[in-house]
């Protein structure tokens, strides 16, 4: 058995939903101790929050499926507008904004979930 160095001790109080937050991080830093995981986030620069576990990925791909059915229906409204000229030049780049918007949203929910179980 390893004797440990350090005898100081430090007492955090929080709620439960943060303690399973800063279990999370810890998880997801792979760090063996509290101590461990506070160098880790101190040496990062940019500190993200963690990520939102879901149990299936039946959700994930619903929230998927609907942003596509959104780009999907911005681009046939673009087509059909653009084809028929009634659609101006900053409508158009209105649309397109949108669009990326979606992009955006879409790469901000795959970055956001970890998919355990079923698959």
């Amino acid at each position: 058995m390893t004797q440990r160095s350090s005898k100081t001790k430090i007492v955090i109080r929080c709620s439960e939903e943060q303690k399973l937050a800063l279990l999370q991080t810890k998880s997801q830093l792979k760090a063996l101790t509290w101590l461990e995981m506070v160098q880790k986030l101190l040496q990062r620069k940019k500190i993200e929050p963690p990520k939102t576990i879901i149990q299936d990925s039946v959700y994930l791909l619903e929230i998927l499926t609907e942003l596509k059915r959104c780009g999907n229906n911005l681009n046939q409204i673009t087509k059909i507008a653009n084809i028929s000229k009634t659609i101006t030049p900053q409508e158009t780049a209105q649309l397109k904004k949108l669009a990326m918007q979606l992009s955006s949203l879409k790469n901000k929910v795959l970055k956001s979930f970890i998919v355990e179980g079923d698959k």
